[in-house]
């Protein structure tokens, strides 16, 4: 049995430490490299008058107000924002109409035959003409300077940018960390070979290249998706993808508001992440439920056997590694109050995991309002 727990842990440590660790600093060069290129002389900058902000929506009345207001407190604006209004039932529009006045900005009605996110965004595309696209989600903050910085960025035909999840309750740190571990390793990733995720709240595009690359018919199957669907199609074409980490050029959200949320939410990017067939994420995937389990069943032959004080070091152990290994990446966004709850998350992740693993089969999540008719 100790053979074993010393192997897991050997394992583990060098995989994590790879993976996350030392991919976090490779991709961070990768960063500093970018700004090296934007201070050519020859460098070609993204231009604000040549850049729409397209964001559709659903029912936000209740969560678009900080959207609105971070709009109007911004020191620079784009070409233009675009809503798009996916058949609300609520008052968003009117609100945008009270809010948004001296704004360059106009609201769009999805077709009655069309309806979610993605097709939204392409009906947005349809009507508008720009260099550059940003899709926003409705629900999200930004400082007011993103913007100002934003025009400093090399051209790229994609640019994933950090989109932070911001907890208001004690226990909605937990969602927090959650994301912000898959995010630490997809930066890893990045650093080490490239990124397999992406978040459509906040995700630069150039139009040239979304109409040369983008593949809808390929997964118009899938309501949701908009982002990591379209790297898959860049990544396909060798597009020039850059993933960026800084602050300076992220957005903030508001986690699930009630553990259904949350439930809805991991089950919906499970089902697309799943359906892109990203072989490179499947690997990772399957490495990550084989450790899960390896340590699982250690914990539990300890448990069961009454040996609480090996328990105890083998939870304190893997802890201390995963807090010491995602650090930097806590760090790099900010959410260092966040890395705190990351013990109390290690001991949930086993029931959270089975939780997941069983909804998947016998429930289908609800979006919008909508139930998704998924399989996964």
């Amino acid at each position: 049995m100790l053979e074993f727990e010393v192997s897991f842990y050997v394992i583990y440590i060098f995989l994590l430490g790879i993976l996350v660790f030392f991919g976090f600093f490779i991709q961070s060069k990768k960063e500093l490299a970018y700004k090296k290129q934007e201070s050519s002389l020859d460098a070609k900058l993204i231009c604000l008058s040549e850049l729409v902000v397209i964001i559709p929506f659903r029912n936000e009345e209740k969560r678009i107000e900080c959207l609105l207001k971070s709009i109007l407190a911004s020191n620079e604006l784009p070409k233009e924002f675009i809503f798009v209004n996916d058949h609300s039932s609520d008052r968003s529009v009117d609100l945008i109409a009270k809010k948004l006045i001296g704004i360059p900005y106009r609201v769009l009605e999805l077709p009655e035959d069309q309806e979610g996110k993605k097709r939204a965004i392409r009906y947005a595309i349809e009507q508008s003409s720009s260099d550059y696209i940003l899709s926003y989600d409705a629900d999200i903050e930004f400082n007011p300077n993103y913007f100002s910085e934003l025009k400093n960025l090399l051209e790229a035909d994609l640019y994933i940018l950090p989109a932070i999840l911001k907890a208001k309750k004690f226990h909605e740190h937990l969602y927090e960390v959650d994301l912000i571990l898959v995010n630490a390793a997809n930066c890893g990733i990045a650093g080490l070979k490239r990124p397999i995720m992406a978040s459509g709240a906040n995700l630069l595009y150039k139009r040239e290249a979304f109409n040369k690359y983008d593949n809808f018919e390929s997964h118009s199957h899938m309501p949701s998706g908009d982002d990591i669907y379209l790297l898959r199609d860049f990544r396909k074409q060798n597009a020039a993808i850059r993933l960026i980490t800084d602050t300076t050029f992220s957005i903030e959200t508001e986690t699930p508001q009630s553990l259904k949320e949350f439930f809805n939410q991991r089950l919906r990017w499970i089902a697309k992440t799943g359906d892109v067939k990203d072989h490179l994420s499947t690997s990772l995937a399957i490495i990550q439920v084989v450790l899960t389990f390896c340590f699982v069943l250690i914990a539990s032959i300890l448990a069961f056997n009454g040996q609480w004080k090996m328990f105890m070091v083998c939870y304190i152990l893997k802890t201390s590694v995963d807090m010491l290994i995602f650090l930097p990446y806590f760090n790099r966004i900010k959410r260092m109050k966040s890395w705190l709850f990351i013990p109390i998350y290690e001991l949930l992740f086993p029931i959270y995991s089975l939780v997941i693993l069983c909804a998947m089969y016998l429930y289908k999540p609800v979006w919008k309002g909508r139930r998704l008719d998924t399989n996964y």
